[in-house]
């Protein structure tokens, strides 16, 4: 008799016992978020472009210390207010009917055999009175020489209808400027005489008017 009560009340405990576990809430693993980090995007920088400035050369594309370069520092301090000026080199070695028909008609001269060089400027416009005519001489103490010759055998009235009546002929070392302009354009030859004059850095050795 006692072992059944025994029994039973092994029984009755195993009962309980399973009954209790059944009760038990399952514990439950919530999943962990992870923070993600979102990608950085970094500002990009566009390379600056920055603008070049021209420099603009005095010369033009003469060769310096050239009387091509001189006469365009000199229109540079004092500019010409004529149609189309355009520089014209002369060409010493051209002894034909032409060349020698050039050189008279620029320069005033008869021949180039004191010259080294020689270059003029005017205006394209065959009816505009001016002309600036820069020579250089073999040797500088025939520079007042070339420079009277200049003078006198220079034509004033070489254009179509038009006349120069301000003429200056000066000279600075080894080069002498002829110019000539009709007044009426509003400058005078003093103007680019004086020009003439900074550009050479000094003093002039003569002036014939």
């Amino acid at each position: 008799m006692k072992k059944m009560i025994s029994l039973l009340l092994v029984v009755a405990l195993f009962a309980a016992m399973a009954a209790g576990c059944a009760q038990k809430p399952a514990e439950t693993t919530e999943p962990t978020t992870e923070a993600t980090t979102e990608p950085t995007t970094e500002a990009t920088t566009e390379p600056t472009t920055e603008a070049t400035e021209e420099v603009s050369d005095p010369t033009q594309g003469a060769e310096a210390g050239s009387l091509e370069a001189m006469i365009n520092e000199i229109v540079t301090i004092q500019p010409v207010e004529v149609m189309m000026p355009t520089a014209i080199p002369l060409d010493l070695t051209d002894t034909s009917e032409d060349g020698a028909f050039k050189l008279k008609g620029y320069t005033g001269l008869e021949d180039a055999s004191m010259l080294t060089e020689a270059c003029a400027y005017e205006s394209m416009v065959g009816s505009v009175a001016f002309s600036m005519v820069l020579v250089r001489v073999n040797d500088a103490a025939n520079a007042e020489t070339v420079g009277q010759q200049m003078k006198e055998g220079i034509d004033p009235r070489k254009w179509i209808c038009v006349e120069a009546n301000d003429l200056q002929v000066v000279g600075c070392g080894d080069v002498v400027m002829l110019i000539m302009l009709d007044s009426s354009l509003g400058v005078t030859s003093q103007n680019f005489v004086d020009a003439f004059q900074t550009v050479c850095g000094g003093e002039l050795d003569f002036v014939l008017k």
